[in-house]
């Protein structure tokens, strides 16, 4: 039976089903996404034994002090730099038209859309939220969503939304699933715990045990759909959204060939539809249909291992530096320990020479004396040297911080994040050049641009197709006014589904409609018509350089053309100073701007114009406005009839239109009602025709009847008297002569 056929109750078990599948299947990776997760506080990155060794005790009555616990985090900063050179990425979407119904201006439109919609949405930071989470544990989610245009001409429009999810281990899909893009999952849900009173006003129609005895029991029986937290034991039901494709297939014949070769092939074609639905553990509500084919939810992947033993793992960037991490930790510990019993190294001295002074000996490894009293005779009354410490042993130290820095290098091996990356300079790097420090940057970017990489490809290509497929359904009101985003966020409105023109200032404007009975007029040049609904567009995720580091390498290409060629200086020096970002630069870039203009004129910009060639025309333009203006005091007066004939003519221009366009409507109004007389007569004519043959059915029966009454006359008259003279005149019309 398929999903929409069946029952709430049905579906209830097979939503239970799928969920319990997805937990039991995913267990062991979500316990290592949570280890992984673990990290992000530093106390944690100490596993319980450890802790629990380190603690202090008391030993044979004596009181052991806790030994340190350092937590020197060594993943936060190659996390960040991943996460700020996506954030600083230019991630984009292109739309190339693949079908003959596709347009390279809808195209455009749909893309300026799209980025309208990221814009609007806070895209980025969902995808950023996601992307941290699969960086450090090695998978991540967001969605995409639809809700209410608040801002809209019509209150039944939706915008679509790009969201983040704040939990994102709430998230399951369907394990069946194989691509990375879970595109082809059956199902989909989004859990998360709603306190009962949240609940009973957000969904007031919807049933649920309420009673602490039936919630009891319903948590006992189903203890992953129900719960109380905390200590006032608040009651929290488990709330799904889920969805699920139901898939509808097709069966074509089309046949191919001529003669011999003429073949009929038959193919199975198939519709996915998706349905959505909320569900507690008691109840199936909210049923309805989702606006698009594609399950909208998208994920984001670290590094997906080759499986081996039948289960799916994903990883991020902690689960390979985990040991490295916990050695850096214990030998930072050591340091700092070794560094603390250095001024407790205990005290050597003779029998009975810290008497009368003994407090002051049992401090002196905790507090700083300006000085120490001793005896200088033992007991024996024999003299002893001055009392000495032991000597600490170095080694221990100079060992710890050799473990501290091997471990740092561990790190560094299993996040592909080197001291250069990191802004650390190499110990020979005065021998290294700065293309040298370049590379060895690159190398990080070499080594983690999958996550960058995954992103793009994987996560946006989804996102685009989720979108996409979901605007020509959502921004389906025919007259809609809507934003879009150029390629440098330039914002630009257009009316959607029906053709318009822009105004003075760039405000679409609805063209009239056609009359009826009347031909198409044709679309003015400026015109434009935006059918969302047509065409097949091609998918593709652009990853550009951040503004920031494409400044960096425009101004050292240039420097390095400069350094070889001095003499273009003239020629290319503005630009390259353009680049420059330090006080001054951009006064320097205008000064040799203006020598190249005057240096090499062909190589100005038609469009731009220097100061003093814009103060010539400006003086040139004022000398001709003053002679204008004798001009025009000169002929005032014929100025004024001849405005005045002027207007006139204008203003009969515009009622010539007027009258031509209302005369257009009265044509086909009158080719209308022309028309609809026409067909009334002719409904007339058949009535009438009607009519006369039932008239001469009529006379018929009545002229059958004259001749039997003639006849009968006849009759009679043969018996009697000479018999009249009878004479027929016309067809219908009897004369009885004497």
């Amino acid at each position: 039976m398929a999903y929409d056929e069946l029952s709430d109750k049905k579906l209830l078990e097979r939503v239970k089903a799928c969920f319990k599948l997805a937990v039991d299947s995913e267990a062991k990776q979500r316990e290592r996404e949570r280890d992984d997760l673990s990290f992000q506080v530093p106390e944690n990155q100490w596993d319980e034994e450890a802790k629990k060794q380190r603690q202090g005790e008391i030993v044979g009555g004596q009181v052991v002090p806790p030994r340190p616990m350092l937590s020197i985090s060594l993943l936060a900063q190659p996390i960040q730099l991943i996460l700020n050179q996506a954030a600083q990425a230019k991630l984009g979407i292109d739309l190339q038209p693949v079908s003959e119904a596709a347009d390279s201006d809808i195209a455009d439109v749909k893309q300026g859309l799209y980025r309208r919609i990221e814009r609007d949405s806070n895209a980025h930071q969902a995808r950023l939220w996601a992307l941290d989470r699969a960086i450090q544990c090695g998978r991540g989610w967001y969605r995409v969503n639809t809700q209410w245009d608040e801002d809209g001409d019509d209150p039944l429009d939706q915008e679509i939304v790009v969201e983040r999810i704040f939990r994102q281990d709430c998230v399951y899909i369907d394990p069946a699933a194989v691509e990375p893009d879970f595109s082809d999952a059956r199902w989909g849900m989004i859990v998360g715990w709603v306190p009962l009173e949240t609940f009973q006003e957000e969904f007031p129609g919807v049933k649920v045990p309420t009673g602490d005895t039936e919630f009891l029991a319903w948590m006992k029986e189903e203890p992953e759909w129900a719960r109380m937290e905390g200590t006032d034991k608040d009651k929290a039901v488990l709330v799904g959204e889920y969805f699920y494709k139901i898939h509808d297939r097709e069966t074509v014949e089309a046949v191919t060939g001529k003669g011999k070769n003429k073949q009929t092939i038959k193919r199975t074609m198939e519709r996915v539809r998706v349905k959505y639905c909320k569900v507690t553990g008691r109840d199936v509500f909210d049923r309805q249909d989702w606006a698009g084919r594609y399950i909208p939810l998208v994920p984001v992947i670290g590094r997906e291992l080759q499986p081996f033993d039948g289960e799916r793992r994903w990883v991020g960037l902690v689960r390979g530096a985990r040991d490295g991490q916990q050695f850096a930790n214990y030998s930072a510990s050591n340091v700092v320990e070794a560094m603390a019993l250095e001024p407790k190294a205990p005290w050597i001295m003779a029998e009975g020479q810290d008497e009368g002074f003994e407090d002051e000996w049992d401090q002196a490894n905790r507090r700083n004396f300006q000085r120490l009293r001793y005896k200088p005779t033992t007991v024996d009354g024999q003299l002893a040297p001055p009392p000495q410490r032991s000597l600490t042993d170095g080694s221990k130290l100079t060992l710890a911080l050799q473990s501290f820095s091997m471990a740092r290098e561990l790190v560094q091996t299993a996040t592909a994040f080197h001291q250069p990356s990191l802004g650390q300079l190499p110990a020979q790097r005065d021998a290294q050049s700065g293309r040298a420090l370049l590379a060895l940057q690159q190398q990080a970017d070499a080594g983690t641009g999958d996550f960058l990489q995954h992103l793009s490809q994987i996560s946006m290509r989804y996102e685009a197709k989720v979108v996409l497929d979901l605007i020509p359904v959502i921004y389906d009101r025919p007259g809609r006014v809507t934003q879009i985003l150029g390629d440098e966020d330039v914002a630009k409105t257009v009316m959607l589904g029906r053709p318009f023109v822009p105004d003075a200032e760039g405000m679409p404007q609805e063209l009239p409609p056609r009359l009826p009975g009347m031909p198409p007029m044709p679309m003015p040049s400026e015109a434009k018509e935006y059918d969302l609904s047509k065409g097949k567009y091609a998918i593709s995720v652009n990853v550009g350089k951040s503004y920031q580091t494409r400044l960096q390498e425009g101004q050292s290409e240039i420097g390095e053309v400069l350094q070889a060629q001095p003499n273009l200086m003239p020629a290319i020096g503005a630009t390259y100073f353009r680049f420059r970002d330090f006080p001054g630069s951009k006064e320097i870039a205008d000064i040799l701007k203006k020598m190249r203009d005057q240096q090499y004129p062909f190589l100005r910009d038609e469009n731009d114009q220097s100061l003093e060639a814009v103060q010539a025309q400006l003086q040139q333009a004022q000398a001709q406005l003053e002679q204008m203006q004798q001009q025009l005091q000169q002929a005032m007066q014929a100025l004024q009839t001849e405005q005045a004939k002027q207007q006139a003519t204008v203003r009969k221009a515009q009622i010539d239109a007027q009258v031509n366009m209302q005369k257009a409507q009265v044509d086909a109004a009158s080719a209308a009602q022309i028309a609809q007389i026409k067909q009334e007569t002719e409904l007339q004519i058949a009535q009438i025709k009607a009519e006369l043959e039932v008239v001469k059915e009529q006379v018929k029966g009545e002229q059958a009847l004259k001749q039997q009454v003639v006849g009968e006359a006849h009759a009679a008259g043969m018996a009697a008297a000479k018999p009249p003279d009878l004479t027929f005149r016309g067809e219908n019309e009897l004369l009885l002569d004497q």
